[in-house]
């Protein structure tokens, strides 16, 4: 058996009653951290139970240490529970998740499960992440998982099952009716869920899984969380053992051979450069880059554009599409000189993890050449994050914003291997989609589970 054994099984989950709450979908939404505040008002407004009472609460001016958004969630928790909003399950299910979606045209679906994995250093090899994670968001996490000591989303876990043994069993479960059927209407994806409780199959979930490296695709700031929780927890109470409630976590896990694993890319907007700097930028980009010029008139720009990111998919080498203010024209950029970008990396660094996009553009474009620093991009001082590339060339050509970086997606191999050698992509580096809903169950960290 593999030294890399993970411990993954089924939970009394708490969960929306649908004897009380006639449309589930009403009460879900987005995971917490891609929520905008008008998206915050808007589920606010949709449901009185919606989950984003609870995940991301409003922070209001007379908060205090004793009512704030952390123990509001925990006072709503419990009073949909006392009501019957939320009730338990009576035995521990595996919960089957699946997404319908379109991708570039092409529709899609991606089918995985929620469980709770046991918690591990990842020194141990058991679970591994790619990203590195940020003191706030994780702050925050912590402070509202401990005030509610529930557990309301599941991260985003991804393992290796070739033989698809797992993937049968969740074929099976879907042929009956789903408990929750929900379109999100923002979106267009629709979200099913069925619960497994069947020992057998459930006992052969927890067995393959016994095996298999675990590697973190979405939640690295909630498994941190987790962590922090789980060792206070452990000096709490020292003899609760290695079974409580608090050595878990929720994850919704999918085989990486799925093939509506979809990951986007996540394009680069520059902003607050100044002029000198832009000017180095535009002059040096030959130096290491083979650059290829698409211009444009306004009538033919959406053309263009759409050529371009055809373009850019079939580079071999890193490549981007770059968009400068005021300038009617597309630059596609593709590394020549590689010699000159290693030498620039960390020389304990793997290939896979140099040749990456977004590492190409942080090291040698944003730090070598404009000098924007790892932590001005990590905190958006010159950088701003943008899922559509569209919208991405938009800001530059509406004259807010300077340039336009336009990305290929991170191949799921290349995520798989860097995370392997443990080593760290940088933030905004993947973007798996769609994100799962947030609302569907929860893990509340008592001794009936």
């Amino acid at each position: 058996m593999s030294e890399h054994i993970n411990t993954v099984k089924p939970f009394k989950a708490l969960h929306y009653n649908p004897e009380k709450i006639e449309n589930i979908g009403d009460c879900l939404s987005e995971p917490y951290d891609v929520i905008s505040p008008a998206q915050q008002d808007a589920y606010y407004k949709k449901h009185p139970n919606n989950v984003i009472r609870l995940i991301l609460g409003k922070i209001e001016d007379s908060d205090t240490d004793t009512d704030n958004r952390y123990t509001r969630a925990r006072d709503f928790m419990q009073k949909w529970k006392a009501g019957g909003i939320l009730t338990q399950s009576t035995h521990p299910w595996f919960f089957v998740y699946e997404e319908s979606f379109a991708v570039n045209g092409k529709d899609m679906t991606l089918t995985g499960f929620v469980g709770l994995v046991h918690l591990s250093e990842y020194k141990e090899g058991k679970v591994l992440p790619h990203e590195k994670v940020l003191k706030n968001p994780v702050e925050d996490r912590v402070k509202l998982t401990e005030t509610a000591n529930t557990q309301f989303e599941y991260i985003w876990g991804v393992y290796r099952d070739p033989e698809s043994t797992i993937d049968a069993i969740l074929a099976a479960v879907k042929k009956s009716g789903p408990i929750i059927d929900h379109i999100e209407q923002e979106t267009g994806v629709r979200h099913k869920v069925w619960g497994l409780s069947d020992p057998d199959l459930c006992s052969t979930i927890e067995n393959t899984m016994r095996s298999k490296k675990i590697y973190i695709a979405d939640g690295h700031h909630r498994y941190q969380t987790m962590l922090t929780i789980r060792d206070r927890k452990r000096k709490e109470n020292p003899a609760a053992g290695d079974n409580a409630p608090w050595e878990f976590i929720m994850m919704f896990l999918v085989n990486a051979a799925h093939e509506g694993l979809e990951i986007l890319p996540t394009h680069r907007v520059i902003y607050n450069l100044p002029d000198d700097k832009i000017k180095k930028l535009r002059t040096s980009l030959s130096e290491y880059f083979t650059v290829l010029e698409y211009p444009f008139s306004d009538p033919e720009y959406d053309a263009v554009q759409k050529k371009l990111t055809a373009e850019l998919a079939l580079r071999k080498q890193p490549s981007f599409g770059v968009l400068f203010q005021n300038e009617n024209v597309f630059f596609l950029i593709e590394l020549k000189d590689r010699k000159g970008y290693f030498s620039m990396c960390n020389p304990n660094s793997t290939d896979t993890w140099k040749l990456l996009d977004v590492n190409v553009l942080n090291t040698l474009v944003l730090s070598h050449i404009t000098g924007i620093s790892e932590d001005d991009m990590a905190a958006g001082t010159n950088v701003v994050y943008i899922k559509d590339a569209a919208e991405a060339c938009q800001l530059v050509r509406s004259g807010g914003k300077q340039i336009a970086f336009i990305l290929n997606n991170t191949p799921l191999d290349a995520m798989l291997a860097v995370s392997d050698s443990e080593e760290k992509m940088p933030r905004k580096s993947t973007y798996f989609y769609p994100k799962p809903m947030s609302g569907m169950v929860f893990y509340e960290m008592t001794e009936t589970n």
